[in-house]
């Protein structure tokens, strides 16, 4: 229940990290394009710790990226199914309780917690990447 009344907090910082994710983009772009160039031009001399790294780290980031998104995606599938299947029963005459209904409130703001969130957490990976690889490019 924190995280719906904390929303506009988890919207701003999710914010602020697309926003230094974008700043940092072009240090990490003019740092690494130039070996790009040079590695094609010249595979012998390139720096391939530094270009293995970058699609090791690129992998990775996205890689978790994707598993937030899938796991909140199964969550809200859960919730779904879970709610057709108490709303089944309510519909062919059976009788809720009131826990019935708590158990269908708790469910479905869990998931809106989860979907609120999720944008912040798909987004952290890749901000850790792009903004430590800057850090370590600018020098």
């Amino acid at each position: 229940v924190m995280a719906l009344w904390q929303w506009p907090l988890t919207l701003m910082q999710t914010q602020a990290h697309f926003f230094e994710s974008i700043m940092a983009m072009p240090v990490v772009l003019e740092a690494r394009l130039p070996m790009i160039a040079d590695s094609m031009r010249s595979p012998a001399t390139a720096n391939s710790a530094e270009l293995s790294r970058m699609v090791t780290e690129k992998t990775a980031a996205f890689d978790h990226s994707r598993r937030s998104m899938t796991a909140v995606a199964n969550k809200v599938q859960k919730a779904n199914d879970a709610n057709v299947r108490d709303l089944h029963k309510l519909s062919s005459g059976s009788m809720m309780w009131p826990a019935d209904y708590m158990r269908i409130a708790e469910r479905n703001l869990s998931v809106f917690a989860a979907l609120i969130a999720s944008p912040g957490e798909a987004l952290a990976p890749i901000h850790k990447s792009v903004t430590a690889n800057a850090r370590r490019l600018r020098k």
